[in-house]
Parts: C-alpha cells; sequence; structure tokens
C-alpha cells in the first residue's frame, strides 16, 4: 500500500511539474522561443542597366530589409542584349 501511495505522489509530482511548465510556456507571447521568427535571409542577383549582375544576401525581418550585403567573386556581366527573366516584381522585391 505504502508502495502504491508513492507512486501517486510521485506521478502527482511529474504532473505538476508538467503543467508548470506548459502554463509558463503558454504565457509567453512567442511560445517557441526562437524556433518561430520573422527574420529570414536569402540570396539574390542584382543587376544595372549595363546588366553587370552581383549576388547579395538579403536580410529582411518580417517585410523589412535588414540588410543587403555584396557576396566577394559572385558577380557576372552578361551582355547588353540579355534580358533580365525575372518579373518586374520579382526584380524589385526584396522582403515581401
Amino acid at each position: 500500500m505504502k508502495k502504491i501511495i508513492a507512486l501517486l505522489i510521485a506521478v502527482l509530482i511529474i504532473l505538476a511539474g508538467t503543467i508548470a511548465v506548459l502554463a509558463v510556456n503558454l504565457s509567453n507571447e512567442n511560445p517557441t522561443g526562437s524556433a518561430v521568427s520573422r527574420e529570414y535571409s536569402y540570396t539574390k542577383a542584382i543587376c544595372d542597366d549595363k546588366n553587370f549582375c552581383q549576388d547579395y544576401v538579403i536580410a529582411c525581418s518580417g517585410k523589412e530589409l535588414i540588410s543587403q550585403t555584396p557576396i566577394d567573386n559572385a558577380v557576372i556581366q552578361n551582355s547588353l542584349v540579355w534580358k533580365d527573366p525575372r518579373s518586374p516584381e520579382a526584380i524589385n522585391m526584396l522582403c515581401g
């Protein structure tokens, strides 16, 4: 009988601890911490009017640009008759 009571007390302590941890996590504005973040980055080629293109690392927070960093030696000079196959929206959009 004493073993059953001790086991029930241990289970109740574990259950109370689990509920306490869940309550604290659910009360946070961002319950998963940094696992869910609005910050992201990607690479993008940015070309000038002479078809010289440079790759950049674009860092965003939501729709806001945080930084635009050129990647060393990631450049190409396309011919003057080359047309960028991307849509104007894709060319001009950085964070969105």
